[in-house]
């Protein structure tokens, strides 16, 4: 046990004496390779703070805020798209637990994501009445923008007369997009942003018309005069399929809205008939699949007549 005590203890002075001399050998260069990195941190994270644009986040749930105007208020927004899927499966499982007790886990377990999307689909329809807005608005901001190309103003300064004069939305996009170039950021990551939170496939052909005047030249006026007039001839075809598909929107709804309204007629007219069905655990289930159902083929007939132009 001596012996073997002695031998590692031995083994381990060896070492430690190896390690000194080793580290005395190159103990200079150790010290100069951990200031040289001490000097790159303090240099990466003064760059950092010289860094005033905030990244961009790029999730859905991000994505889906900046179309509809509600970046600012992205941490607010995932709270309560959580508090929606809870609150979604807890009501959709009290529901089960009151008609069918038995699938009251399977209700809270299928009621989170079903709340989690209807908070999405509330947000999407947010972002698609605000893009329609600015869609809407864009020949009337191009029309400006040609009037001050023809003056002889730069781009710098027709974002500043759009953010000037337009109606909102679109003015607060023109708005902070000026900003950003104010601030020194560059133009094609101004307008890419833009391009983002401006889902329109007629601003995407503005930048691309604008990059292409920066980089060979050309009249730009004229470029951007005929995006707006065939945005206008675009919202006429629009309107023109909007008249023609009326009748066929108007017969899908009645259809769709007809089982229910059948439904509550026949119980209103005799109860006696509806009750003993809804009273069977097996028909609450069947009855919840048909609603269901019935959602599916009404979504497909307003499909079927909505044309996008």
């Amino acid at each position: 046990m001596e012996v073997g005590m002695m031998t590692f203890i031995a083994a381990l002075t060896v070492g430690l004496l190896g390690m000194a001399l080793l580290k005395s050998g190159h103990a200079d260069e150790l010290s100069r390779l951990y200031k040289h990195k001490r000097k790159m941190a303090e240099k990466n994270q003064e760059d950092q703070e010289d860094d005033i644009f905030v990244q961009q986040k790029t999730g859905y749930l991000a994505h889906l805020l900046a179309l509809a105007g509600l970046e600012s208020k992205y941490d607010q927004m995932k709270t309560t798209w959580i508090c929606c899927a809870v609150g979604g499966g807890l009501a959709i499982g009290l529901f089960m637990a009151l008609s069918v007790p038995e699938l009251s886990i399977v209700g809270f377990i299928l009621g989170i994501p079903v709340g989690a999307a209807g908070f999405v689909f509330y947000l999407s329809q947010v972002a698609k009445k605000r893009q329609a807005k600015m869609t809407e608005q864009l020949p009337q901001v191009l029309e400006t923008m040609v009037s001050s190309l023809r003056a002889g103003s730069p781009i710098l300064e027709c974002f500043k007369v759009i953010a000037d004069t337009s109606p909102d939305p679109i003015r607060g996009e023109f708005k902070r997009g000026l900003i950003s170039l104010q601030l020194g950021k560059p133009f094609k990551d101004t307008l890419k942003e833009m391009c983002i939170r401006i889902k329109a496939p007629d601003f995407r052909l503005l930048t691309q018309a604008v990059f292409i005047s920066q980089e060979v030249g050309g009249n730009l006026a004229d470029v951007v005069a005929t995006i707006a007039d065939a945005i206008r001839e675009r919202f006429k075809l629009r309107d023109f399929l909007a008249a023609l598909t009326s009748q066929g929107k108007a017969t899908a709804a009645f259809i769709g809205c007809l089982p229910y309204g059948i439904t509550l007629i026949t119980y209103c007219a005799t109860p006696g008939y509806i009750i003993p069905f809804l009273n069977h655990p097996v028909a609450r289930i069947i009855l919840l699949l048909l609603i269901i159902w019935e959602l599916i083929g009404f979504w497909i007939l307003m499909k079927m007549t909505t044309f996008e132009v």
